[in-house]
Order: structure tokens, then C-alpha cells, then sequence
């Protein structure tokens, strides 16, 4: 009779290669057609209290560290990841402790980490890079979703300067006076670092005053207005006047649902008989990438529509499909035509999707991405450059028109070459 306890048991060791409880059985010794059977006991007596005495052992430390908090299992990578931070960190979490722990102290420490975040983040060169408190991220998203508190303006950062670049219409900054051009220079008599601060500065709750100071020319100018609800429709669109079949569309940001309102406007104006477009994006500082890829994509065939590269060098190519709206458009911009305006811009050029007309772009040729924290704060770093189709930069160098004019001669432009 064969001894069961010498069969395989059914378990994985690390010290498998000592105690082979895999192993085969010795061979059997026979006497004569008898077979004789193993000495009993022999692997039993030793295998056993050893699987035993494992058993009690991961007993005792899961009780020591799920139950009694005297340790926590972690996996290596996890190990890892908290060594480093030990090592990098450590020092700036123990004075945030000691500073919890100041009687005199007017701050704590949390505000303090708040403050010095924005500070680190402002201190790496990356003039698009941001840390927002949970309040502040909140408020961020909501400028891309469409809907927001403030005072109906779009800014962008211009050098040092705080430029505002749109006004919307009926909003409480139309009504006060702000113009295209002012430069914000204070909010409730405070300077903002940039504008990413000075936008945060300005949100606030429907009905709560603010006044913006702004420099035009050599004057400062103070406005005091009330915040309200933006509803910020991103597309705007028209049959041009004088026109039987030319329509205008507009697109001022790139926000969620923009590349729908697009394509919706596009069709809207065909069923008014409209057969060429003119597609502005004067003033259009950007937003989100994806809605301006999405657009590439209606307007322009089968072609590349972009490359972006990470900082170690690997690349992503963002291509169109096959089909397309199949319309005669040209583009109009200007020197705030920046960022996801300019994917769009140089997409359409690069596959002569249509005619550039106005002036020279921004030259935003990187995109960021933010990471969002459990407590609800927000980093915002840039992650990639981009580059055209013909692989040429953007960044810095911005995009050169066509057909250049400036003002109201790019409209006449635009008549005179969607004409020909």
C-alpha cells in the first residue's frame, strides 16, 4: 500500500530546492513478487510541523499588522516608492509637524504647504505650470466644461503682462467697459502672480462684487462688477452678410462639446445654403487637444495631423481618417491664436486643407496635463511639445499666415479668396 503522505501537497515554497516535497517516490524494493513499502512515518514526522509552524507564523503577523496596526504589508514597489519619499521628503514633513505644533504660529501648516507648492511649481521655468488648491481646480474645470463664475473675459499670459483677449457679449465685463487689449494689472487691489491666478482671483460666487483694475495705454482704470453664472458657448456662427452662400464660424476656446458645436454649426449653415466657411480663430488661446484633434479630423482627409514627444523622446502621431466634411473654408488668426488653435491652424495648412489669412500666432506649441490629488488640489505640468504635420516646431516660432492683414482687411481677405 502506498503512503499518501508522500505524494505532492500542493504547495509553492521559496525553499523548494531543501525540502522537494514534490519530488518522486523512492523506488520500491521487492522481495519475490511482494513489494515491501516504505518506512513509515519518515516524511511525515518532519514535513508536517513544519507546515504548521508556517501556518502560525502568517497568523501572527497578520494579526500584528491588520489588527494591532503594528505593520502593514506592502509590496516591493510599494517599499520602494515610500523609501524615496522618506529620503527626499522626510525633512520638509517633519517641520510640517513641528509646525503644527507652534503655539505662536499664525499659519497652519497646511496653508503654508499650499502656499509653498505654488511656489515650487512657479519656480520650474514652465510659464504654463500651476498648482491649484481643491477651490481652485474646481473652478479650472469648470472653465472647460462651459460653465463658470466670473465676469465673462478670457486672458492670456503675454510676457509679463495679463492680456485680456476676449470680452463675451452681455457679460457683466462688456457692460463695465473692459475692452479687447486692457491689461489687468489688480484684483480687489491685489497684483496677480499670472493669469492663471489672476482668472482664480476674479471666480468666485454668483453676485459677490470684484473690482479689476486693467492698464490701457498710459491710464489705469478700476471696474467694479458683480460675478455671475458664465454659460460660455465656445461656437458661434452666422450666414456672412451680404452673402447667399458663405457662413462664419467662430470658435473662441476649445472646451468640452466644441467639436460637436462645430460640426453641428457647419451643418446648420449648409441646410441655410451656405457651400463656403470662414472659420475664425482670432483670439482662441486654446484649451482642450482632443476637440481640437476631433476638428482636424472633420475638416481634412486621411493625413497626419500632429506629433507630440515626451521630454525622454518618445513620440505619439495623431492621424485623420479617410472621410471628411468635404467644405471650402479659410482660417483667420492672429497673434492670440495660440496652442490648440494653432494644432488646427498648422494641421489644415501643412495638408492644404484651406487658406491661412491674418497674422503670425502665438507660438504655444506644448500641452499640459493635470494630475489630480485625493484631497481634490491639482498639479499642472506641461507633458509634451507638438510639432505640424511637416514635423517643423511651433512653439516659440508660432505660425505663419498665407495671406497676412491684420483687422478688419483679414475679413475683406477672406470674402475675396473664398471668391475666387
Amino acid at each position: 500500500m502506498e503512503d499518501d503522505s508522500r505524494k505532492t501537497m500542493g504547495l509553492s515554497l521559496s525553499d523548494a530546492d531543501c525540502y522537494d516535497v514534490n519530488a518522486a517516490e523512492p523506488e520500491e524494493e521487492t522481495r519475490g513478487t511482494e513489494a515491501v513499502p516504505p518506512e513509515k512515518g519518515r516524511g511525515r514526522s518532519f514535513v508536517l510541523p513544519f507546515i504548521l509552524g508556517m501556518i502560525c507564523c502568517a497568523l501572527v503577523l497578520f494579526a500584528l499588522t491588520e489588527f494591532l496596526g503594528l505593520g502593514k504589508f506592502v509590496t516591493r514597489q510599494k517599499y520602494r516608492y515610500y523609501s524615496d519619499l522618506d529620503k527626499n521628503y522626510g525633512k520638509y514633513a517633519e517641520i510640517m509637524k513641528l509646525i503644527d505644533e507652534d503655539p505662536v504660529a499664525k499659519s497652519d501648516a497646511g496653508r503654508i504647504s499650499d502656499d509653498m507648492l505654488k511656489e515650487i511649481v512657479a519656480a520650474t521655468g514652465d510659464p504654463y505650470a500651476a498648482y491649484y488648491t481643491a477651490e481652485e481646480y474646481a473652478e479650472f474645470v469648470k472653465k472647460y466644461a462651459g460653465e463658470y463664475v466670473g465676469i465673462g473675459i478670457g486672458a492670456v499670459q503675454d510676457g509679463d503682462d495679463i492680456s485680456v483677449m476676449a470680452v463675451f457679449e452681455d457679460s457683466p465685463a462688456a457692460e463695465a467697459g473692459i475692452e479687447y487689449g486692457d491689461v489687468i494689472t489688480k484684483v480687489d487691489g491685489k497684483t496677480p502672480a499670472d493669469v492663471d491666478e489672476a482668472i482664480e482671483m476674479i471666480s468666485g460666487d454668483p453676485g459677490t462684487p470684484v473690482t479689476v483694475t486693467v492698464r490701457r495705454g498710459e491710464e489705469e482704470i478700476e471696474f467694479r462688477m458683480n460675478r455671475v453664472k458664465i454659460d460660455h458657448n465656445s461656437v458661434e456662427y452666422n450666414k456672412v452678410d451680404g452673402t447667399e452662400d458663405t457662413g462664419y464660424i467662430r470658435i473662441a476656446s476649445f472646451i468640452e462639446d466644441t467639436d460637436r458645436d462645430f460640426k453641428a454649426a457647419v451643418k446648420e449653415l449648409r441646410n441655410e445654403g451656405c457651400t463656403k466657411f470662414i472659420i475664425d480663430l482670432r483670439n482662441n488661446v486654446g484649451g482642450l487637444t482632443d476637440t481640437s484633434i476631433e476638428i482636424a479630423d472633420y475638416l481634412l482627409p486621411e493625413c497626419r495631423i500632429m506629433s507630440e514627444k515626451t521630454k525622454s523622446g518618445a513620440e505619439t502621431v495623431y492621424t485623420s481618417k479617410a472621410s471628411s466634411a468635404g467644405i471650402d473654408y479659410v482660417v483667420l488668426v492672429n497673434e492670440d491664436t495660440a496652442s490648440a488653435s494653432e494644432i488646427l491652424t498648422a494641421a489644415i495648412q501643412d495638408n492644404h486643407g484651406g487658406t491661412v489669412i491674418g497674422s503670425k500666432t502665438y507660438g504655444k506649441g506644448v500641452t499640459q496635463l493635470t494630475h489630480k490629488f485625493s484631497d481634490g488640489s491639482a498639479v499642472k505640468l506641461t507633458t509634451t511639445e507638438y510639432f505640424r504635420p511637416n514635423g517643423g516646431a511651433v512653439n516659440e516660432v508660432g505660425i505663419t499666415p498665407d495671406i497676412e492683414a491684420a483687422g478688419d482687411e483679414a475679413m475683406d481677405k477672406a470674402l475675396e479668396e473664398l471668391g475666387k
